[in-house]
C-alpha cells in the first residue's frame, strides 16, 4: 500500500535503495563513515572474507547444501584467486570462522537449517572439532541481495570504493547540496549521536546551516523524538534503533555502571567532552567490578574484575557514542551524560541480578528485571551545555 511512498523517502533522504518483492523486503542501506561506531559483535575480517566468499560459491549449489560441500567451493576459489587467502578446511580455526560465516548467513536468511537450532549448533560445532555436519536449505533470492553496495564488487578497485555513494568529480566540485543533505540524514538516522565536531566540514557547515529543517524533517516523517544540544544532534527513541543499552547482558551492566562514573568525572573545568586516562579509568573499572561481582559471578565467561570490566564495557560505550578510545584512556563525550544516575546514589542492584538506577522503593522504580534507559533530568538531557 506504501511502497511507492517509502521507496521514495529512502531514495530522497538517504541515498538508499527500498527494494520490494512479494515475499521479501530489502533495504540496500550505505553506512555514512562505517566503523565510526563499531559493533563488538561484528566479524573478525576473516569472517567477513568468507561470508562473502561463501555467498559467491552458493550460486553453483542446488537448493540444499552442507558445510563439508561449502568448504570444498570455498576451497577451490580462493587457491584460484591470488588476492584471497587460501581456505584451510584442516585447521580448526578455519572451520570455526567459516561456521561462524554461516550462522551470520542463517541469520539473514540466506541459509536455512534443516533441524532445529540446538541439533544444528551441536552439528556445526562438530565440524569444528573436525567429525561433523549440517545441513541447509538454500534461499538463492536473499543470497541475491545478501550484500549491499553502491558498486559491484567485481567492478570495485578495493573495499573503500564499494561503498562510493556521491555523484561527480568531488576533487574538483565537492559534493552538491543534495549529496551532503543525504550524507548528514544518514547519521542522523544511523549513528547513535551525532557530534557537529566529528563531521567533515562540508557537512557540519550544512548542518548548522540547514538544522531545523533536517530536525523538522525527521520529527515529521519518523515520528520520533529528536534532541538538539550545543554539541550536536540525536534521536533518543528506543522503538528507533534494534540495539538495546543498557540490555540484559553482564557486559552491558557493566558498561552502564561505568558510563554514570565516568560521567561523574566532569566539572566545571572539563567542559562537555574530557579525557579519563589510564589509570584513573583502570580505578573506575576496579569499583565496578566490586559493585556487579556480587550478583555477576563472570562477564563473557572471565571472572569478573576491573581488566574484564574494561575489556567487555568500553566496547559497549563506544558504539553508543559514549566515549573515544585513545593511546593514554578515553574520551568521555556529551552523551554519557544521559546514563548518570540522577538521584546520585549510583548503580545499585534489584530485581534479576541486574544493576539498575533510580528509587529503590517498589513501584517507584523500573520493573523488576528490566533494564531500561536511565532518563536524565532536563538540565542533564543527553549533553552537558544548553538546547540551542
Amino acid at each position: 500500500m506504501h511502497e511507492e511512498e517509502l521507496r521514495t523517502w529512502f531514495d530522497h533522504r538517504l541515498g538508499w535503495t527500498l527494494l520490494v518483492e512479494r515475499d521479501r523486503v530489502r533495504l540496500l542501506k550505505v553506512p555514512e563513515d562505517p566503523g565510526r561506531f563499531p559493533d563488538p559483535s561484528i566479524p573478525t575480517a576473516r569472517q567477513c572474507t568468507l561470508y562473502c566468499t561463501v555467498l559467491a560459491v552458493l550460486v553453483d549449489c542446488g537448493q540444499q547444501t552442507v558445510i563439508t560441500e561449502l568448504a570444498d567451493r570455498v576451497t577451490a576459489l580462493t587457491t584460484a584467486s591470488s588476492s584471497i587467502r587460501r581456505f584451510d578446511a584442516t585447521t580448526t580455526r578455519e572451520r570455526r570462522d567459516l561456521v561462524a560465516a554461516i550462522r551470520r548467513l542463517t541469520e539473514d536468511g540466506v541459509l536455512l537449517p534443516t533441524r532445529d537450532a540446538g541439533i544444528t549448533a551441536d552439528h556445526e560445532q562438530a565440524y569444528v572439532t573436525g567429525g561433523g555436519n549440517a545441513l541447509y536449505d538454500i534461499d538463492h533470492r536473499t543470497a541475491a541481495f545478501a550484500i549491499a553496495c553502491p558498486v559491484p564488487p567485481s567492478l570495485a578497485e578495493g573495499p573503500d570504493t564499494l561503498l562510493y555513494v556521491q555523484g561527480g568529480d568531488l576533487a574538483d566540485h565537492g559534493p552538491t547540496d543534495g549529496e551532503l543533505r543525504q550524507a548528514v540524514m544518514r547519521r542522523l538516522v544511523d549513528h547513535p549521536v551525532v557530534y557537529g565536531e566529528d563531521l567533515p566540514v562540508a557537512q557540519r557547515a550544512y548542518l548548522a546551516e540547514h538544522r531545523d529543517e533536517l530536525v523538522a524533517d525527521l520529527r515529521l516523517s519518523l515520528d520520533t523524538r529528536v534532541e538538539v544540544r550545543a554539541d550536536g544532534v540525536a534521536i533518543v527513541d528506543q522503538d528507533f534503533s534494534d540495539l538495546e543499552f543498557p540490555a540484559a547482558s553482564a557486559a552491558s551492566v557493566a558498561a552502564l555502571a561505568l558510563a554514570d562514573l565516568l560521567a561523574g568525572e566532569a566539572n566545571v573545568t572539563t567542559g562537555t567532552s574530557f579525557m579519563v586516562r589510564d589509570d584513573r579509568l583502570l580505578g573506575l573499572a576496579d569499583l565496578v567490578a566490586a559493585r556487579i561481582s556480587r550478583v555477576v559471578a563472570k562477564i563473557e565467561g572471565r571472572p569478573v574484575d576491573a581488566a574484564t570490566t574494561l575489556r567487555y564495557a568500553l566496547p559497549v560505550l563506544v558504539q553508543f557514542g559514549l566515549v573515544d578510545p585513545h593511546d593514554d584512556g578515553v574520551r568521555v563525550r556529551a552523551a554519557a551524560a544521559r546514563y548518570r544516575d540522577p538521584t546520585g546514589r549510583g548503580a545499585r542492584v534489584q530485581g534479576e541480578a541486574l544493576l539498575l538506577f533510580g528509587p529503590e522503593q517498589a513501584g517507584t522504580g523500573t520493573k523488576s528485571g528490566t533494564p531500561s534507559t536511565v532518563r536524565p533530568s532536563k538540565t542533564e538531557d543527553l549533553y552537558g551545555d544548553g538546547i540551542d
